[in-house]
């Protein structure tokens, strides 16, 4: 059953990163896709992840909650020796929150473009570090017994820092495919040329860790194999954007399958060698395993219909004309009262 939940929290892992993936690719592109500073076209790149992005991050904490309760000796090690990485994404990701909340609650273009970059930054600092997170723990680190040590700069080496880059790459391909599905008129054609570039970009980055990547089994070959099908669709398929933005989903999925088959019997391996984190020394107890399972078995399936059919309801494109004007939000509304009273 400890394998059983292994592969659950592999898969909870890479339905996160394929939903958030184009999330975060929109975010990095908004300043792109918008024009000269056309609030119109802004809203409706905003629009397009609107719906649904805050609802793509419950499967992070589900993946977590799942680590913390099937392996909370893998969990332990794996958020103390990461911890710095794990602290940057969590600013990266509240940043990014608040920057959606905030970026249209005033009728002032030097406010908007000010959390824009937040925008841009955070979307771009939060895949890089999820892609360090994994590729570090591929790479290996300080591991006495079950116990992790080190210095918070040990997670960076070549191949984790790729891993992250590599991730940035194809979440930025992932949004301008996403965009161009999901948007109409000059907004989809900026998102289309983004993806003629970033496209290539994404395969040469996503391609460079799958032949970085070892100790792979018959498993791991076989997600290998399958990305890089998948880059070379998300390449060759460009022009069409509902093959590029399968076969970025698709690659997103399996890169994540391919780390964590890399990393199977461990959780975390070893610097130097050493004999890494054994998976089956840190499971939890089989009555905890089994609650999980029933627990499992009953919500998820709920939390995956209402998410489809949330993204079968907001299926139309964005357009101009669906967005409107913008009304006035509240903080604006105070902004005006504040500079009438001249406070």
């Amino acid at each position: 059953m400890a394998t059983a939940w292994f592969i659950a929290i592999a898969l909870l892992w890479a339905l996160y990163l394929v939903l958030e993936g184009f999330d975060f690719g929109v975010g990095m592109l908004l300043r792109r896709v918008r024009g000269g500073g056309d609030h119109h076209d802004r809203r409706v790149a905003m629009h397009a992840i609107g719906p649904t992005w805050a609802a793509n991050e419950v499967w992070l904490v589900i993946a977590v909650v799942a680590m913390f309760g099937a392996f909370p000796g893998w969990y332990a090690a794996w958020a103390s020796s990461l911890y710095l990485p794990l602290s940057v994404v969590l600013l990266a990701l509240i940043a990014r929150n608040a920057s959606i909340e905030l970026l249209g609650k005033r009728e002032d273009e030097p406010w908007r473009r000010g959390w824009e970059r937040v925008l841009a930054v955070s979307s771009t600092v939060a895949p890089f570090c999820w892609g360090l997170i994994w590729g570090a723990a591929l790479d290996g680190v300080a591991l006495p017994g079950s116990s992790a040590v080190g210095g918070p700069l040990d997670v960076f080496s070549w191949y984790a820092v790729l891993c992250g880059v590599a991730l940035v790459a194809v979440c930025r391909a992932l949004g301008a495919a996403f965009l161009t599905l999901r948007t109409e008129e000059l907004v989809r054609a900026r998102a289309a040329r983004e993806l003629r570039v970033a496209a290539p970009a994404a395969a040469l980055l996503g391609g460079s860790v799958l032949v970085w990547t070892d100790g792979l089994g018959a498993v791991g070959w076989v997600a290998v194999s399958l990305c890089s099908v998948a880059l070379g669709v998300l390449v060759f398929a460009r022009r069409r954007p509902g093959w590029a933005f399968a076969g970025g989903c698709v690659a997103v999925g399996l890169l994540v399958a391919v780390w964590f088959s890399a990393l199977f019997p461990a959780g975390l391996r070893a610097r130097g060698g050493g004999p890494g984190l054994v998976l089956a020394d840190v499971a939890a107890g089989h009555y905890t395993l089994v609650l999980m399972t029933v627990l499992a078995g009953v919500m998820l399936p709920l939390l995956l219909a209402v998410q489809a059919w949330s993204y079968w309801l907001f299926r139309e494109r964005v357009t101009r004309a669906a967005v409107g004007a913008p009304r006035p939000s509240p903080v604006d509304l105070l902004a005006r009262v504040a500079e009438k009273r001249g406070w």
